[in-house]
């Protein structure tokens, strides 16, 4: 996502440990032995294989500028002394990703100049039923078990990797989204009593969407210097993440279970909608109509606000940034209603890539589980299920076993091909609902109208 990837990268750390991997060689290849202290178990260990057939070839990817990205190349010499094979990434801010990769994706088998690639979770269905990406199925049956799905945590299989039945992904890092709040003020005598004399009840967490708005006004109303919510409500991309999460937590969907027609236009979205205008109106920071996450993250940050539904992932900018000052005073949890927003990254290989084979072996590397354990120690947001149960991965980052609810209780987008066009429809119609353009019924039957031409 474009304002995930503007800020995760604020996390990257200056150094980033490497544990060798480097096991064994042999005349057919080289293997990785997967039992060490400290990652995995010899009940779960799997002997890895990498071919030297390839040695020589460069692998060309076009990666987004975060945190994952740094993680990552931090461990590449290990994969070329593995194999021989040298990596380099292209390195780019989210908005010009997609611009960039589909002229070369549509180039022509090995005709691309990207041999790997990093798709986004609403590029999956365009990038696999345009015919530029390889089904995987393939090359995952005949790896004998080192590449396995049943690693991964499944609601990401059905969010960036199954398509029509079919495996076109692998899952790099999940960015789920919930509720961040401060821990401190709900504690915080004063401000629980200033609470009760405005409201009658005592400030806790909201179970239900509808109570988060009535929670998040009732503080904005408080005069304590405190916004209910930090909410980025900018055209296209911010406001519909952040929607989703409201969508979402009523139950309600983008379109009906059949994908026959839209269903953002019945009772259920139009309630999100009202919801959703209403909390950015009267519960948020002057000017969140027009704000992505950057303006976000200054709010919350400056200790302006109670709450914010965001990505998983600002935990750490809040706690370890050195301009914040909320260090240390903030939890998440599951957006309220039960569940919100999961996007997700995953691994592809191109049709167009002129080194396929070469490729498949960076992504046996990449998602062994040993690499994948270290990226997760070194601050990345696991796919796989591993980390969550490591005792030092969780001793390192504790809001990581709420993550993985987070993860298997969210949803993602519909199962259209254009998806990058329902979120542009969307986001335009609920800007016009935000602004009072448009009543919610009224936006949200005109995004309906829009959104039967993508079925």
């Amino acid at each position: 996502m474009s304002d995930f990837g503007m800020r995760q990268q604020a996390q990257a750390r200056a150094a980033l440990s490497r544990r060798r991997l480097l096991q064994a060689t042999t005349s057919a290849g080289l293997a990785i032995g997967l039992g060490r202290t400290g990652l995995l178990t010899p009940a779960r260990a799997q002997e890895m294989t990498f071919s030297r057939d390839y040695e020589g070839t460069t692998l060309n990817m076009l990666m987004e500028d975060v945190l994952e990205t740094t993680i990552i190349e931090g461990l590449l010499p290990d994969f070329t002394e593995l194999t021989g094979i040298t990596v380099n990434f292209e390195k780019v801010a989210y908005p010009v990703m997609h611009e960039k990769l589909v002229p070369q994706l549509a180039s022509g088998p090995g005709n691309g100049s990207y041999d790997v690639l990093e798709v986004d979770f609403y590029w999956v269905y365009e990038f696999a039923r345009s015919g530029w990406v390889e089904d995987l199925g393939p090359r995952i049956e005949s790896s004998g078990g080192q590449v396995d799905l049943a690693r991964y945590i499944p609601a990401l299989l059905n969010t960036g990797s199954l398509v029509d039945g079919k495996t076109y992904y692998i899952p790099i890092f999940p960015y789920p989204m919930g509720l961040i709040y401060r821990n401190d003020l709900l504690a915080d005598e004063a401000f629980q009593a200033a609470y009760m004399e405005k409201t009658g009840s005592e400030l806790t967490l909201p179970d239900s969407v509808e109570g988060y708005v009535d929670m998040a006004e009732a503080v904005s109303s408080l005069d304590m210097g405190v916004y209910g919510a930090a909410m980025q409500a900018q055209q296209v991309d911010p406001i519909v993440m952040e929607f989703c999460n409201f969508l979402y937590g009523l139950d309600g969907a983008i379109y009906n279970a059949e994908m026959s027609e839209p269903a953002i236009n019945d009772e259920t979205g139009v309630k999100a909608a009202e919801l959703y205008a209403r909390c950015v109106n009267t519960a948020a920071q002057p000017g969140a109509a027009g704000a992505d996450l950057n303006d976000t993250i200054a709010t919350y940050s400056q200790g302006k606000a109670f709450s914010m539904i965001s990505y998983m992932f600002m935990l750490s900018v809040f706690n370890d940034d050195e301009a914040s000052t909320v260090k240390g005073v903030n939890t998440m949890t599951v957006m309220p209603g039960g569940h919100g927003l999961t996007g997700a990254f995953s691994w592809g290989l191109p049709i167009s890539s002129p080194n396929p084979d070469a490729g498949w072996e960076f992504i046996k590397w990449v998602e062994s589980p040993d690499v994948a354990m270290q990226r997760a120690l070194d601050g990345g947001v696991p796919a796989q299920a591993a980390p969550y149960d490591n005792e030092e991965f969780v001793t390192e980052y504790p809001w990581m076993p709420q993550a993985k609810d987070m993860i298997a209780s969210g949803e993602g987008l519909p199962a259209v091909t254009k998806q990058t066009q329902l979120v542009e429809i969307l986001g335009r119609h609920l800007s016009d609902v935000v602004a009072g353009a448009k009543t919610a019924q009224e936006g949200m039957d005109a995004a309906a109208e829009e959104l039967k031409a993508l079925l």
